[in-house]
Order: structure tokens, then C-alpha cells, then sequence
């Protein structure tokens, strides 16, 4: 019994020391691992476009962007895509830009991510520009859960970011605030 109850001991008191172990690394590498705060330096990237061509950093600059990390799994990332499709009507496209990054994830080579994303692309006429990620831009980014918004500024700062649901009243609060700010030069 007593043996019993030094073994239940010491192997608690080794789930504790390896819970602080991660609590420490946690603490020591947030930076790298929080998702991209607003105001901190945005890091090179370049991803595929659906319809051809690549998008990169140096096309966020000129207009305010809202950049939308989705899968098509995700029942949060195609509600806030419906309500981003529909606020393609409201801006003029030279002033506002939106990209819907998919994340799909699952070990899923580039091209099965390419047929799924078209399938879902066809089968409810998104016409909300599309980029598939390979993951590269999601680490740089640090995202975790989907749906994850950022919001750049024309300067191709990132100013906003929403993790999780987002709805369209609040990006579109965002992107009024950005709009009214002087154009750069």
C-alpha cells in the first residue's frame, strides 16, 4: 500500500515537472508562436492564387486588405466567407482587397487541396479571391484556430487581427477606419 502511494506520488510530482517544463517553454517562445501582432513587422510570403499567379507581401501595399485564413472543413471560416463575398459589393476594388488564404491542413498534397477548395469555390460561387497555403504563411503568421483575419492598412501594415469568428459589421468597422485614414506619399 505505502509503495503504491510513492509511485501514485512520484509520478504525479513527474507530470508536474513536465507540465512546468512546457509552461516555461511556452512562456520563453511566445513570441514566435502568438500569432503576428498588429504593428509588428509582416514577414515575406508568397502564395499560390486559385485562378493563377501568386500573391506576396509587396501586393498588400496600395489598398486596405482583409486577409482570411479558412478551410473548407470549417463551418466559422464558410460563414465568415459568405459575409466577406458579400461585402465585395460594397468597396471599390482599387481601395479594398480581400484573400482568403485556405488552410486545409490533413497532409493534403497541393493539388488535392486545389480540388477541393475549386469544388467548394463551384459549388457556392465564392467570388472572394482565393490563395492556397502550404503552410509557410499561416507559420509565419502564426495562425492557430481558423477562421484568423488580418486586417493591412495601404501601407501593407498589418493593423487588425480577429481570431476566430469575426463578423462582417466589425470588418467592415475596421476597414471604414483604415479607409479614413490618409492614402500614403
Amino acid at each position: 500500500m505505502i509503495a503504491r502511494k510513492l509511485v501514485a506520488a512520484g509520478f504525479a510530482a513527474l507530470v508536474l515537472a513536465s507540465a512546468g517544463v512546457d509552461l516555461v517553454h511556452g512562456v520563453r517562445s511566445y513570441d514566435r508562436l502568438a500569432p503576428l501582432a498588429p504593428g509588428k513587422p509582416v514577414p515575406p510570403f508568397e502564395v499560390l492564387l486559385l485562378d493563377g499567379g501568386r500573391f506576396a507581401q509587396a501586393d498588400l501595399v496600395g489598398r486596405v486588405h482583409v486577409v482570411t485564413f479558412w478551410a473548407t472543413w470549417c463551418p466559422y471560416c464558410r460563414d465568415e466567407l459568405d459575409e466577406l463575398d458579400a461585402m465585395l459589393d460594397d468597396y471599390d476594388p482599387a481601395q479594398v482587397g480581400f484573400l482568403a488564404v485556405n488552410r486545409e491542413g490533413g497532409g493534403l498534397s497541393l493539388e488535392e487541396v486545389r480540388g477541393l477548395t475549386q469544388r467548394y469555390r463551384a459549388s457556392t460561387r465564392m467570388r472572394v479571391p482565393i490563395a492556397l497555403d502550404d503552410g509557410r504563411m499561416a507559420r509565419a503568421f502564426g495562425v492557430g484556430p481558423i477562421p484568423h483575419t488580418a486586417i493591412f492598412d495601404r501601407e501593407g501594415k498589418l493593423r487588425r487581427v480577429h481570431q476566430g469568428r469575426v463578423s462582417g459589421d466589425t470588418i467592415a468597422d475596421d476597414v471604414a477606419a483604415l479607409l479614413r485614414e490618409s492614402p500614403p506619399g
